[in-house]
Protein backbone atom coordinates (compact mmCIF):
# COMPACT_ATOMS: atom_id res chain seq x y z
CA UNK A 1 0.00 0.00 0.00
CA UNK A 2 2.54 2.10 0.62
CA UNK A 3 3.91 2.48 -2.78
CA UNK A 4 0.72 3.10 -4.19
CA UNK A 5 0.45 5.98 -1.76
CA UNK A 6 3.99 7.48 -3.19
CA UNK A 7 2.56 6.93 -6.53
CA UNK A 8 -0.65 9.16 -5.17
CA UNK A 9 1.52 11.96 -4.02
CA UNK A 10 3.00 12.63 -7.03
CA UNK A 11 -0.24 13.66 -8.70
CA UNK A 12 -0.72 16.07 -5.58
CA UNK A 13 0.15 18.95 -7.15
CA UNK A 14 -3.08 18.35 -9.75
CA UNK A 15 -5.51 16.48 -7.29
CA UNK A 16 -7.09 19.62 -6.34
CA UNK A 17 -8.20 20.49 -9.81
CA UNK A 18 -8.95 16.77 -10.72
CA UNK A 19 -11.36 17.20 -8.14
CA UNK A 20 -13.12 19.91 -9.72
CA UNK A 21 -13.41 17.96 -12.98
CA UNK A 22 -13.78 14.48 -12.05
CA UNK A 23 -16.94 13.80 -10.08
CA UNK A 24 -15.21 9.60 -8.98
CA UNK A 25 -12.54 12.01 -6.88
CA UNK A 26 -15.45 14.03 -5.58
CA UNK A 27 -17.40 11.42 -4.16
CA UNK A 28 -14.27 10.16 -2.37
CA UNK A 29 -13.74 12.66 -0.79
CA UNK A 30 -17.07 13.02 0.14
CA UNK A 31 -17.36 9.49 1.78
CA UNK A 32 -13.99 10.32 3.88
CA UNK A 33 -15.32 13.04 5.42
CA UNK A 34 -19.13 13.28 5.33
CA UNK A 35 -21.04 10.80 7.85
CA UNK A 36 -23.40 8.30 6.17
CA UNK A 37 -26.17 7.78 7.75
CA UNK A 38 -26.95 4.42 9.43
CA UNK A 39 -23.02 4.10 9.82
CA UNK A 40 -21.49 4.62 13.52
CA UNK A 41 -17.49 5.00 13.80
CA UNK A 42 -16.58 3.04 17.03
CA UNK A 43 -12.57 2.71 16.76
CA UNK A 44 -10.14 2.99 13.92
CA UNK A 45 -10.61 -0.45 13.33
CA UNK A 46 -14.48 -0.70 13.95
CA UNK A 47 -18.24 0.63 12.92
CA UNK A 48 -21.69 -0.51 13.37
CA UNK A 49 -24.33 -0.44 10.37
CA UNK A 50 -28.16 0.19 11.01
CA UNK A 51 -30.49 -1.38 7.99
CA UNK A 52 -33.53 -0.92 7.68
CA UNK A 53 -36.20 -3.52 8.92
CA UNK A 54 -35.15 -6.99 10.10
CA UNK A 55 -32.64 -9.22 7.65
CA UNK A 56 -30.45 -11.66 9.49
CA UNK A 57 -29.00 -12.53 6.27
CA UNK A 58 -26.98 -9.28 6.26
CA UNK A 59 -24.22 -11.02 8.35
CA UNK A 60 -23.50 -13.53 5.70
CA UNK A 61 -23.50 -10.27 3.18
CA UNK A 62 -20.40 -8.92 5.40
CA UNK A 63 -18.60 -12.58 5.28
CA UNK A 64 -18.61 -11.81 0.97
CA UNK A 65 -16.04 -10.36 -1.01
CA UNK A 66 -17.44 -7.46 -1.67
CA UNK A 67 -17.52 -6.10 1.50
CA UNK A 68 -14.27 -6.41 1.86
CA UNK A 69 -12.60 -2.81 3.31
CA UNK A 70 -10.06 -0.90 1.08
CA UNK A 71 -8.26 2.08 2.55
CA UNK A 72 -10.24 5.03 1.29
CA UNK A 73 -7.09 6.64 -0.16
CA UNK A 74 -6.86 3.73 -2.42
CA UNK A 75 -10.15 4.20 -3.74
CA UNK A 76 -9.64 7.90 -4.30
CA UNK A 77 -5.72 6.65 -6.06
CA UNK A 78 -7.53 4.62 -8.56
CA UNK A 79 -10.34 7.00 -9.56
CA UNK A 80 -7.42 9.37 -10.91
CA UNK A 81 -8.63 9.25 -14.85
CA UNK A 82 -5.14 8.98 -15.65
CA UNK A 83 -4.13 5.54 -14.31
CA UNK A 84 -7.65 4.02 -15.76
CA UNK A 85 -5.74 4.94 -19.15
CA UNK A 86 -2.87 2.95 -18.46
CA UNK A 87 -5.08 0.58 -16.82
CA UNK A 88 -3.58 1.21 -13.44
CA UNK A 89 -6.76 0.02 -11.66
CA UNK A 90 -8.12 -1.17 -8.78
CA UNK A 91 -8.87 -4.80 -10.59
CA UNK A 92 -5.12 -5.32 -11.12
CA UNK A 93 -3.31 -3.57 -8.34
CA UNK A 94 -5.40 -4.41 -5.32
CA UNK A 95 -5.28 -3.02 -2.20
CA UNK A 96 -7.18 -4.61 1.17
CA UNK A 97 -6.75 -5.56 4.33
CA UNK A 98 -6.11 -9.21 3.86
CA UNK A 99 -3.86 -12.40 5.54
CA UNK A 100 -2.05 -12.10 2.11
CA UNK A 101 -1.22 -9.32 -0.77
CA UNK A 102 -0.99 -9.90 -4.48
CA UNK A 103 3.00 -9.77 -5.45
CA UNK A 104 2.86 -10.73 -8.65
CA UNK A 105 -0.69 -10.51 -11.00
CA UNK A 106 -0.67 -12.81 -14.87
CA UNK A 107 -3.91 -14.23 -14.84
CA UNK A 108 -2.55 -15.98 -18.06
CA UNK A 109 0.36 -17.65 -16.39
CA UNK A 110 0.23 -17.24 -12.50
CA UNK A 111 -0.46 -15.30 -9.55
CA UNK A 112 1.60 -14.64 -6.66
CA UNK A 113 0.78 -14.10 -2.69
CA UNK A 114 2.42 -12.59 0.11
CA UNK A 115 1.99 -12.81 4.18
CA UNK A 116 0.89 -9.88 4.85
CA UNK A 117 3.21 -8.23 7.66
CA UNK A 118 0.52 -5.75 8.54
CA UNK A 119 -2.35 -8.72 9.00
CA UNK A 120 -4.59 -7.99 12.33
CA UNK A 121 -3.26 -10.35 14.92
CA UNK A 122 -5.68 -13.68 14.28
CA UNK A 123 -5.09 -16.96 15.58
CA UNK A 124 -5.35 -20.67 14.75
CA UNK A 125 -8.97 -21.74 16.16
CA UNK A 126 -9.03 -24.33 19.17
CA UNK A 127 -12.16 -25.86 18.89
CA UNK A 128 -14.79 -26.11 16.51
CA UNK A 129 -14.54 -29.84 15.04
CA UNK A 130 -13.74 -33.38 16.62
CA UNK A 131 -10.74 -33.90 13.65
CA UNK A 132 -7.76 -34.02 16.23
CA UNK A 133 -5.31 -33.49 12.95
CA UNK A 134 -7.14 -30.02 12.53
CA UNK A 135 -6.34 -28.49 16.13
CA UNK A 136 -2.56 -29.45 15.68
CA UNK A 137 -1.75 -25.49 14.89
CA UNK A 138 -4.11 -24.33 17.38
CA UNK A 139 -3.31 -21.14 18.68
CA UNK A 140 -1.04 -20.06 16.36
CA UNK A 141 -0.58 -16.68 14.65
CA UNK A 142 -2.25 -16.15 11.13
CA UNK A 143 -2.22 -16.92 7.97
CA UNK A 144 0.42 -20.01 8.32
CA UNK A 145 2.06 -20.08 4.96
CA UNK A 146 4.22 -17.28 3.87
CA UNK A 147 3.67 -17.53 -0.08
CA UNK A 148 0.81 -18.89 -2.24
CA UNK A 149 0.99 -19.41 -5.54
CA UNK A 150 -1.62 -19.95 -8.13
CA UNK A 151 -0.29 -21.66 -11.39
CA UNK A 152 -2.67 -21.83 -14.95
CA UNK A 153 -2.61 -24.63 -16.58
CA UNK A 154 -4.21 -24.80 -20.43
CA UNK A 155 -3.85 -28.69 -20.35
CA UNK A 156 -5.35 -31.17 -17.54
CA UNK A 157 -3.10 -33.79 -18.14
CA UNK A 158 0.68 -31.76 -17.58
CA UNK A 159 -1.63 -30.56 -14.39
CA UNK A 160 -2.22 -33.78 -13.14
CA UNK A 161 0.98 -34.97 -13.86
CA UNK A 162 2.83 -32.41 -12.00
CA UNK A 163 0.27 -33.11 -9.03
CA UNK A 164 1.32 -36.86 -8.96
CA UNK A 165 4.95 -35.56 -9.32
CA UNK A 166 4.26 -33.48 -6.22
CA UNK A 167 4.95 -29.89 -7.88
CA UNK A 168 1.37 -29.19 -7.01
CA UNK A 169 0.29 -29.39 -3.53
CA UNK A 170 -3.78 -30.20 -3.93
CA UNK A 171 -5.68 -31.09 -7.15
CA UNK A 172 -9.24 -31.45 -8.27
CA UNK A 173 -10.12 -34.12 -10.53
CA UNK A 174 -11.19 -33.78 -14.06
CA UNK A 175 -12.85 -36.49 -16.20
CA UNK A 176 -9.89 -38.04 -17.62
CA UNK A 177 -8.23 -38.67 -14.28
CA UNK A 178 -10.90 -39.99 -12.43
CA UNK A 179 -10.29 -43.77 -12.77
CA UNK A 180 -6.47 -43.22 -11.82
CA UNK A 181 -7.42 -41.72 -8.48
CA UNK A 182 -10.78 -42.91 -7.62
CA UNK A 183 -12.35 -46.06 -6.89
CA UNK A 184 -15.90 -47.44 -6.36
CA UNK A 185 -16.48 -50.45 -3.72
CA UNK A 186 -19.05 -52.92 -4.69
CA UNK A 187 -21.49 -51.28 -2.08
CA UNK A 188 -20.95 -47.68 -4.06
CA UNK A 189 -18.46 -46.39 -1.62
CA UNK A 190 -15.79 -44.07 -2.80
CA UNK A 191 -12.19 -44.25 -2.32
CA UNK A 192 -8.82 -44.09 -3.52
CA UNK A 193 -6.81 -46.42 -6.00
CA UNK A 194 -3.85 -47.95 -5.03
CA UNK A 195 -1.73 -46.06 -6.22
CA UNK A 196 -3.20 -42.96 -4.58
CA UNK A 197 -2.63 -44.59 -1.17
CA UNK A 198 1.09 -45.15 -1.83
CA UNK A 199 1.48 -42.13 -2.69
CA UNK A 200 -0.03 -41.08 0.94
CA UNK A 201 -2.72 -38.85 -0.83
CA UNK A 202 -5.73 -37.56 0.91
CA UNK A 203 -9.11 -37.85 -0.67
CA UNK A 204 -11.82 -35.32 0.37
CA UNK A 205 -15.52 -34.99 -0.76
CA UNK A 206 -18.27 -32.73 -0.21
CA UNK A 207 -22.17 -31.80 -1.71
CA UNK A 208 -22.18 -28.52 -3.17
CA UNK A 209 -24.51 -26.07 -2.14
CA UNK A 210 -25.65 -25.82 -5.61
CA UNK A 211 -28.37 -26.66 -7.47
CA UNK A 212 -28.44 -27.61 -11.60
CA UNK A 213 -31.99 -28.18 -12.66
CA UNK A 214 -34.34 -28.53 -15.50
CA UNK A 215 -36.76 -25.50 -15.81
CA UNK A 216 -40.07 -25.44 -16.93
CA UNK A 217 -41.36 -21.52 -18.55
CA UNK A 218 -44.49 -21.42 -16.22
CA UNK A 219 -45.92 -19.01 -18.59
CA UNK A 220 -45.79 -21.61 -21.45
CA UNK A 221 -48.89 -22.56 -22.77
CA UNK A 222 -47.92 -26.31 -22.89
CA UNK A 223 -45.53 -27.01 -19.81
CA UNK A 224 -46.34 -23.87 -18.02
CA UNK A 225 -49.19 -23.27 -16.27
CA UNK A 226 -50.98 -24.44 -13.07
CA UNK A 227 -53.81 -26.82 -14.02
CA UNK A 228 -53.87 -30.45 -12.94
CA UNK A 229 -53.33 -31.77 -16.75
CA UNK A 230 -50.10 -29.25 -16.11
CA UNK A 231 -48.29 -30.38 -13.55
CA UNK A 232 -49.45 -34.39 -14.51
CA UNK A 233 -46.75 -33.34 -17.33
CA UNK A 234 -44.27 -31.92 -15.30
CA UNK A 235 -44.65 -34.44 -13.23
CA UNK A 236 -44.56 -37.05 -15.62
CA UNK A 237 -41.46 -35.62 -17.25
CA UNK A 238 -39.72 -35.13 -14.25
CA UNK A 239 -40.26 -39.17 -13.62
CA UNK A 240 -38.94 -40.32 -17.17
CA UNK A 241 -35.56 -38.15 -16.88
CA UNK A 242 -33.30 -40.59 -14.73
CA UNK A 243 -30.82 -38.25 -13.24
CA UNK A 244 -29.09 -41.00 -11.51
CA UNK A 245 -27.96 -42.16 -15.25
CA UNK A 246 -27.02 -38.88 -15.49
CA UNK A 247 -24.87 -38.39 -12.59
CA UNK A 248 -23.31 -41.51 -13.61
CA UNK A 249 -22.50 -40.94 -16.94
CA UNK A 250 -21.60 -37.04 -16.94
CA UNK A 251 -20.55 -36.52 -13.57
CA UNK A 252 -18.32 -39.81 -12.77
CA UNK A 253 -20.69 -40.47 -9.78
CA UNK A 254 -19.97 -36.79 -8.18
CA UNK A 255 -23.46 -35.51 -7.44
CA UNK A 256 -26.75 -36.39 -5.79
CA UNK A 257 -29.78 -36.25 -7.07
CA UNK A 258 -31.67 -33.35 -5.80
CA UNK A 259 -35.51 -34.08 -4.20
CA UNK A 260 -36.03 -30.10 -3.63
CA UNK A 261 -34.67 -26.54 -4.04
CA UNK A 262 -32.40 -26.94 -1.34
CA UNK A 263 -28.98 -28.49 -1.22
CA UNK A 264 -27.73 -30.71 1.59
CA UNK A 265 -25.70 -28.24 4.44
CA UNK A 266 -28.45 -25.22 3.93
CA UNK A 267 -31.10 -24.97 6.81
CA UNK A 268 -34.66 -26.53 5.65
CA UNK A 269 -32.76 -29.13 3.92
CA UNK A 270 -34.18 -32.67 5.09
CA UNK A 271 -32.29 -36.12 4.24
CA UNK A 272 -34.06 -39.72 4.28
CA UNK A 273 -37.47 -40.41 3.89
CA UNK A 274 -38.49 -37.12 5.51
CA UNK A 275 -36.77 -34.87 2.40
CA UNK A 276 -38.18 -37.40 0.08
CA UNK A 277 -39.69 -35.94 -3.30
CA UNK A 278 -42.89 -38.26 -3.46
CA UNK A 279 -44.06 -36.67 -6.66
CA UNK A 280 -40.62 -38.65 -7.69
CA UNK A 281 -39.74 -41.13 -5.91
CA UNK A 282 -41.07 -43.54 -3.60
CA UNK A 283 -38.91 -44.71 -0.30
CA UNK A 284 -37.58 -48.36 -0.44
CA UNK A 285 -34.74 -48.11 2.46
CA UNK A 286 -33.72 -45.23 0.18
CA UNK A 287 -35.22 -43.49 -2.81
CA UNK A 288 -36.37 -45.77 -5.60
CA UNK A 289 -37.28 -43.70 -8.66
CA UNK A 290 -40.84 -44.29 -9.74
CA UNK A 291 -41.79 -47.22 -12.41
CA UNK A 292 -42.24 -45.86 -16.14
CA UNK A 293 -45.46 -47.11 -16.34
CA UNK A 294 -46.24 -44.24 -13.79
CA UNK A 295 -44.86 -41.60 -15.80
CA UNK A 296 -47.22 -42.84 -18.74
CA UNK A 297 -50.33 -42.75 -16.74
CA UNK A 298 -49.25 -38.70 -15.56
CA UNK A 299 -48.86 -38.14 -19.32
CA UNK A 300 -52.39 -39.93 -20.23
CA UNK A 301 -54.03 -37.72 -17.33
CA UNK A 302 -52.23 -34.55 -19.05
CA UNK A 303 -54.28 -35.27 -22.07
CA UNK A 304 -51.18 -36.51 -24.29
CA UNK A 305 -52.05 -40.30 -24.12
CA UNK A 306 -48.84 -42.52 -25.58
CA UNK A 307 -47.08 -39.28 -25.86
CA UNK A 308 -49.44 -38.46 -28.40
CA UNK A 309 -50.51 -34.59 -29.35
CA UNK A 310 -54.46 -34.56 -29.86
CA UNK A 311 -54.13 -31.20 -31.57
CA UNK A 312 -51.72 -32.72 -34.59
CA UNK A 313 -52.37 -36.92 -34.04
CA UNK A 314 -48.45 -37.03 -33.80
CA UNK A 315 -46.23 -37.20 -31.00
CA UNK A 316 -45.83 -34.08 -28.74
CA UNK A 317 -43.86 -31.73 -29.65
CA UNK A 318 -41.41 -30.01 -26.73
CA UNK A 319 -38.94 -27.46 -27.28
CA UNK A 320 -35.30 -27.21 -25.24
CA UNK A 321 -33.17 -24.09 -25.19
CA UNK A 322 -29.36 -24.15 -24.66
CA UNK A 323 -26.28 -22.90 -25.02
CA UNK A 324 -24.11 -25.95 -24.06
CA UNK A 325 -21.51 -25.63 -26.90
CA UNK A 326 -18.88 -27.82 -24.80
CA UNK A 327 -17.23 -31.15 -25.72
CA UNK A 328 -19.44 -33.18 -24.21
CA UNK A 329 -22.26 -31.57 -25.58
CA UNK A 330 -23.39 -33.75 -28.54
CA UNK A 331 -23.27 -37.19 -25.62
CA UNK A 332 -25.31 -34.92 -23.61
CA UNK A 333 -28.14 -33.70 -25.48
CA UNK A 334 -28.32 -36.86 -27.06
CA UNK A 335 -28.79 -38.55 -24.01
CA UNK A 336 -31.76 -35.96 -23.13
CA UNK A 337 -33.59 -36.74 -26.06
CA UNK A 338 -33.27 -40.35 -25.27
CA UNK A 339 -35.12 -39.50 -22.06
CA UNK A 340 -38.08 -38.02 -23.60
CA UNK A 341 -38.38 -41.11 -26.23
CA UNK A 342 -39.14 -42.74 -23.20
CA UNK A 343 -42.83 -41.17 -23.38
CA UNK A 344 -43.00 -41.08 -26.97
CA UNK A 345 -42.21 -37.28 -26.58
CA UNK A 346 -39.96 -35.22 -29.25
CA UNK A 347 -37.81 -33.13 -27.59
CA UNK A 348 -36.66 -30.18 -30.46
CA UNK A 349 -32.77 -28.85 -29.29
CA UNK A 350 -32.88 -25.32 -30.13
CA UNK A 351 -28.81 -24.58 -29.22
CA UNK A 352 -27.60 -20.33 -29.35
CA UNK A 353 -24.91 -18.41 -28.00
CA UNK A 354 -24.98 -17.20 -24.45
CA UNK A 355 -26.39 -13.55 -25.24
CA UNK A 356 -29.26 -15.14 -27.49
CA UNK A 357 -30.11 -17.30 -25.05
CA UNK A 358 -30.39 -14.51 -21.95
CA UNK A 359 -32.14 -12.55 -24.00
CA UNK A 360 -34.56 -15.27 -24.53
CA UNK A 361 -34.95 -16.08 -21.02
CA UNK A 362 -35.21 -12.20 -20.29
CA UNK A 363 -38.46 -11.91 -22.66
CA UNK A 364 -40.10 -15.77 -21.49
CA UNK A 365 -39.56 -17.30 -25.15
CA UNK A 366 -37.98 -20.40 -23.62
CA UNK A 367 -39.81 -23.24 -23.13
CA UNK A 368 -37.48 -25.53 -21.19
CA UNK A 369 -33.90 -24.63 -20.53
CA UNK A 370 -30.98 -25.97 -18.04
CA UNK A 371 -29.25 -23.85 -15.24
CA UNK A 372 -28.22 -23.72 -12.11
CA UNK A 373 -27.48 -21.88 -8.71
CA UNK A 374 -24.56 -21.62 -6.42
CA UNK A 375 -25.33 -20.35 -2.87
CA UNK A 376 -23.64 -17.00 -2.38
CA UNK A 377 -24.82 -17.27 1.41
CA UNK A 378 -25.84 -20.49 3.75
CA UNK A 379 -29.60 -19.72 3.96
CA UNK A 380 -32.55 -21.59 2.42
CA UNK A 381 -33.76 -17.53 1.24
CA UNK A 382 -30.80 -17.55 -1.38
CA UNK A 383 -32.39 -20.61 -3.08
CA UNK A 384 -36.17 -19.54 -2.47
CA UNK A 385 -35.77 -16.77 -3.33
CA UNK A 386 -35.58 -18.25 -7.01
CA UNK A 387 -39.16 -19.19 -6.75
CA UNK A 388 -40.84 -16.31 -5.54
CA UNK A 389 -43.02 -14.69 -8.18
CA UNK A 390 -42.08 -11.39 -7.96
CA UNK A 391 -39.12 -12.36 -8.68
CA UNK A 392 -39.91 -13.81 -12.17
CA UNK A 393 -37.51 -13.19 -15.01
CA UNK A 394 -39.75 -12.35 -17.70
CA UNK A 395 -41.98 -10.52 -15.42
CA UNK A 396 -40.02 -8.56 -13.01
CA UNK A 397 -36.73 -9.26 -14.37
CA UNK A 398 -35.46 -11.31 -11.55
CA UNK A 399 -33.28 -14.99 -10.92
CA UNK A 400 -36.90 -16.65 -11.22
CA UNK A 401 -36.14 -17.94 -14.78
CA UNK A 402 -39.19 -20.49 -14.17
CA UNK A 403 -40.98 -17.48 -14.11
CA UNK A 404 -43.24 -19.21 -11.18
CA UNK A 405 -45.78 -17.73 -9.24
CA UNK A 406 -47.98 -19.05 -6.45
CA UNK A 407 -49.96 -17.14 -4.24
CA UNK A 408 -49.60 -19.46 -0.93
CA UNK A 409 -45.46 -20.00 -1.80
CA UNK A 410 -45.24 -16.10 -2.22
CA UNK A 411 -46.87 -15.61 1.26
CA UNK A 412 -44.59 -18.03 3.10
CA UNK A 413 -41.47 -16.85 1.02
CA UNK A 414 -42.17 -13.07 2.52
CA UNK A 415 -42.56 -14.78 6.70
CA UNK A 416 -39.63 -17.11 6.20
CA UNK A 417 -37.26 -14.75 4.56
CA UNK A 418 -36.50 -12.15 7.31
CA UNK A 419 -36.84 -15.46 10.77
CA UNK A 420 -33.99 -17.06 12.19
CA UNK A 421 -33.23 -20.56 11.83
CA UNK A 422 -35.83 -22.03 14.61
CA UNK A 423 -38.30 -25.25 14.48
CA UNK A 424 -41.78 -22.30 12.95
CA UNK A 425 -38.73 -21.43 9.84
CA UNK A 426 -38.56 -25.26 9.26
CA UNK A 427 -42.22 -25.74 9.16
CA UNK A 428 -42.80 -22.90 6.88
CA UNK A 429 -39.60 -23.84 4.49
CA UNK A 430 -41.28 -27.90 4.63
CA UNK A 431 -44.88 -26.70 3.38
CA UNK A 432 -42.86 -23.79 0.49
CA UNK A 433 -40.77 -27.10 -0.43
CA UNK A 434 -43.96 -29.33 -0.42
CA UNK A 435 -45.74 -26.73 -2.66
CA UNK A 436 -43.19 -26.35 -4.92
CA UNK A 437 -42.52 -30.21 -5.53
CA UNK A 438 -46.74 -30.42 -6.56
CA UNK A 439 -46.36 -27.31 -8.52
CA UNK A 440 -42.92 -28.73 -9.89
CA UNK A 441 -41.56 -25.37 -11.82
CA UNK A 442 -38.09 -27.11 -12.11
CA UNK A 443 -37.48 -31.09 -12.43
CA UNK A 444 -35.08 -30.76 -9.58
CA UNK A 445 -31.70 -32.34 -11.15
CA UNK A 446 -28.91 -32.81 -9.03
CA UNK A 447 -26.28 -31.33 -6.32
CA UNK A 448 -22.72 -31.68 -7.62
CA UNK A 449 -20.42 -33.67 -5.55
CA UNK A 450 -17.00 -31.72 -4.96
CA UNK A 451 -14.08 -34.44 -5.04
CA UNK A 452 -10.36 -32.90 -4.34
CA UNK A 453 -6.75 -34.67 -3.61
CA UNK A 454 -4.16 -33.28 -1.44
CA UNK A 455 -0.91 -34.63 -0.51
CA UNK A 456 0.35 -35.56 2.66
CA UNK A 457 2.31 -31.90 3.71
CA UNK A 458 -0.73 -30.55 3.13
CA UNK A 459 -2.31 -29.58 6.49
CA UNK A 460 -5.19 -28.33 7.62
CA UNK A 461 -7.67 -29.22 4.63
CA UNK A 462 -11.18 -29.16 5.84
CA UNK A 463 -14.08 -29.18 2.92
CA UNK A 464 -15.72 -25.85 3.65
CA UNK A 465 -17.96 -25.03 0.24
CA UNK A 466 -19.00 -21.35 1.67
CA UNK A 467 -15.71 -19.94 2.64
CA UNK A 468 -13.57 -17.59 1.08
CA UNK A 469 -10.52 -17.57 3.46
CA UNK A 470 -9.73 -20.76 3.79
CA UNK A 471 -6.25 -20.35 2.75
CA UNK A 472 -4.64 -18.42 5.46
CA UNK A 473 -5.39 -21.86 7.56
CA UNK A 474 -3.42 -23.95 5.55
CA UNK A 475 -0.47 -25.00 6.36
CA UNK A 476 2.61 -26.73 4.34
CA UNK A 477 5.38 -28.95 5.25
CA UNK A 478 7.93 -28.21 2.83
CA UNK A 479 11.02 -31.04 4.20
CA UNK A 480 7.90 -33.77 3.53
CA UNK A 481 7.25 -32.16 0.12
CA UNK A 482 11.04 -32.32 -0.66
CA UNK A 483 11.15 -35.73 0.07
CA UNK A 484 8.20 -36.98 -1.52
CA UNK A 485 9.82 -35.26 -5.01
CA UNK A 486 12.66 -37.00 -4.36
CA UNK A 487 11.32 -40.42 -3.84
CA UNK A 488 8.78 -39.99 -7.20
CA UNK A 489 10.82 -38.25 -9.62
CA UNK A 490 14.35 -40.35 -9.55
CA UNK A 491 15.69 -40.66 -12.98
CA UNK A 492 15.11 -43.33 -15.24
CA UNK A 493 18.65 -44.34 -17.16
CA UNK A 494 17.62 -47.24 -18.87
CA UNK A 495 15.58 -45.56 -21.95
CA UNK A 496 19.05 -43.72 -22.23
CA UNK A 497 21.04 -47.34 -22.17
CA UNK A 498 18.40 -48.71 -24.85
CA UNK A 499 18.81 -45.82 -27.15
CA UNK A 500 22.55 -46.18 -26.80
CA UNK A 501 22.57 -49.90 -27.56
CA UNK A 502 20.09 -48.99 -30.04
CA UNK A 503 22.69 -46.45 -31.77
CA UNK A 504 25.69 -49.03 -31.38
CA UNK A 505 23.99 -51.72 -33.11
CA UNK A 506 23.23 -49.62 -35.82
CA UNK A 507 26.44 -48.10 -36.57
CA UNK A 508 28.49 -51.48 -35.55
CA UNK A 509 28.04 -53.08 -38.99
CA UNK A 510 28.81 -49.89 -40.96
CA UNK A 511 32.31 -49.92 -38.81
CA UNK A 512 33.06 -52.91 -39.36
CA UNK A 513 32.19 -52.66 -43.56
CA UNK A 514 34.43 -49.98 -43.18
CA UNK A 515 37.11 -51.56 -41.41
CA UNK A 516 37.16 -54.58 -44.55
CA UNK A 517 37.42 -51.80 -47.01
CA UNK A 518 40.26 -50.58 -45.53
CA UNK A 519 41.82 -53.80 -45.24
CA UNK A 520 41.39 -54.75 -48.60
CA UNK A 521 42.54 -51.51 -50.40
CA UNK A 522 45.90 -51.76 -48.05
CA UNK A 523 46.85 -54.80 -49.77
Amino acid sequence: MGNYIVGFNEFSKRQQQLKKTYPALRKAQRLQADNIKGITKVNDRQFTIQIKGKYPQFVNWLAMPFFAPIPWEADEFYANPLLSNKNITLDWFPVGTGPYYLRENNPNRRMVLIKNPNYHLAYYPSEGTQQKALLLDAGKQLPLTDKVIFSLEKETIPYWNKFLQGYYDASGIGSDSFDQAVSFSSSGEVGLTDNMLQRQIGLQTAITTSSYYLGFNMLDDVVGGYSAAARNLRHAISIAIDYEEYISIFQNGRGVPAQSILPPGIFGHKTAEKGLNKVVYRWNNGPVRRDLNEAKELLKQSGYANGIDPATGKSLVLYFDTMDSGPDSKSRLNWLRKQFNKLNIQLVIRGTDYNRFQEKMRNGNAQMFMWGWNADYPDPENFMFLLYGKNAKAVHGGENAANYQNTEFDTLFEQMSTMENTSERQTIIDKMIAISQQDAPWLWGFHPKAFSLHHAWYKNANPNLMANNKTKYINIDPQLRKEYQAHWNKPVYWPVLLVALILVLLVLPAYLLYRRIERSTAL
